[in-house]
């Protein structure tokens, strides 16, 4: 049996355990039972600051959060309607604020005031039910379900709650607080499997080895006890009996195969396309990296302008990016910044082409490739090179472009093919700033 735990950190490791986080691209449909604590849901993710006292996710973790959890929901739900158990040792709901792309703006002018808009999200959303829960901790518990009466004897002494669930069903209830009807342990049945609601072990007392097995028991004993519960003691025929067919049971057997087959269709159609997603998703990197992945990204983008890249290793200690086109050759100095570009960023584009200078005794073209304002939205990114370094950078005949004018200018070439070697003699001959192609929503939507 095949264990997988679902934003959850078991006291031990075990054989056959699968550790999975939300976000990952592991699936749990591969397990044989989930395990869940919501209160670690969320803790993979980065916070940018607090609101209300409460942290917020980072933009960029605002929207991958959603798409996280949708995936992960998906899968319970399928999972459950495969007939598998989940298991939820810690149902204490966490929440975040994630940022919702939203603002408000209120005054006119220079009074203008912009209010960004956030939401909270629960770590209790991500499952098939909804939950109301209280945080409270203990250790004594009273029996209310004979049916878990032996699995209660063996691990009573050893309960650990931290939750208790409100507004459940009596005939759903496994484990109350002792001498109170305050539930901390309940089962629901969902589609075709079972979630059970359960308390942790407390290991305070146990030497390591005892704690271990002890631990490993526990979850064995669950997937037994989770099978109970749902009432699917399976019925296991002797192998004979395959010999001998009943009315229509050869057709229920064929349509069943035709629709794997068509099933493993669809799921191999749907990896295809979501790694296809995941390659465009990843040129974001264009308006909002820095560094190493920055620079292959607009190497990448100008070698399918046109451009033959002559030298770039991104493994190198050298920084320069050399390129040329009609036997033109051009020194590319790239820059991820939080601000503007600055004089310091051209020196280092005068820097290349002077070695290459020295070297093949060629004065190349200089090239400054900044994406500015790098954390900020596309519609607030202004003056990318500012007046004091525009001067230095004519001087010095070095072009200046932001990345998004070259996955602009790349965009326009893949539908324009003809018109490569007017733009690109237009970017040899510029001096200071190109000035087409600016707009940040040439080719980009805002959701």
């Amino acid at each position: 049996m095949e264990l997988g735990f679902l934003a959850c950190y078991s006291e031990y490791v075990h054989r056959n355990m699968k550790e999975i986080t939300l976000f990952d691209d592991n699936t749990i449909l591969e397990c044989d039972m989930i395990i869940l604590q919501l209160e670690e849901v969320f803790n993979e993710y980065e916070i940018s600051g607090y609101f209300n006292g409460m942290p917020e996710f980072t933009r960029y973790d605002s929207s991958k959060i959603i798409l996280d959890m949708e995936k992960r929901r998906n899968e319970l739900l399928e999972f459950l309607n495969s007939g598998k158990p989940v298991v939820i040792l810690n149902g204490n709901d966490d929440y975040r604020y994630r940022y919702t792309g939203r603002k408000e703006y209120s005054g006119t002018g220079r009074n203008t005031s912009v209010t960004n808009i956030v939401a909270d999200i629960h770590s209790s959303e991500i499952l098939p039910i909804k939950l109301k829960t209280l945080k409270l901790t203990g250790k004594e518990t009273t029996l209310k379900n004979k049916k878990i009466e032996e699995f209660y004897k063996k691990y009573s002494n050893n309960f650990k709650y931290s939750t208790v669930y409100e507004n459940i069903d009596n005939d759903k209830t496994l484990l109350n607080i002792k001498n109170t009807e305050k539930v901390v342990g309940f089962f629901e049945k969902i589609k075709n499997g079972i979630m059970l609601f359960l308390p942790s072990l407390d290991f305070d007392k146990l030497t390591q080895e005892n704690g271990r097995k002890l631990e490993k028991q526990y979850f064995d004993d669950i997937y037994t006890l989770a099978k109970k519960l749902s009432n699917n003691e399976e019925i296991i025929l002797p192998e004979y009996s395959k010999q001998y067919l009943l009315p229509n049971e050869k057709d229920i057997i064929n349509s069943i195969e035709t629709e794997k087959e068509k099933l493993n269709l669809l799921q191999k159609s749907i990896e295809v396309k979501e790694e296809k997603l995941r390659k465009t998703q990843e040129e974001k990197i264009i308006f909002t990296g820095s560094g190493t992945s920055l620079e292959k990204t607009v190497v990448a983008e100008l070698k399918q302008m046109g451009f033959n890249i002559l030298k770039y290793d991104e493994s190198s200690k050298d920084e320069d990016i050399i390129i040329s086109y009609n036997d033109k050759v051009a020194i590319v100095e790239v820059k991820g910044v939080d601000g503007s570009a600055t004089e310091k960023h051209t020196s280092q584009t005068v820097k290349w082409k002077s070695m290459y200078h020295i070297e093949h005794d060629i004065l190349p073209k200089g090239f400054l490739i900044v994406n500015a304002f790098k954390d900020k939205e596309l519609e607030n990114r202004k003056n990318t090179f500012p007046n004091q370094m525009l001067k230095y950078a004519k001087q010095q005949e070095i072009c200046l472009l932001t990345t998004l004018q070259v996955f602009n200018i790349r965009c326009y070439l893949k539908c324009n093919p003809d018109k490569k070697d007017e733009i690109l003699e237009e970017l040899y001959n510029t001096v200071g700033t190109y000035d087409k192609f600016i707009e940040w929503n040439l080719n980009i939507k805002k959701i």
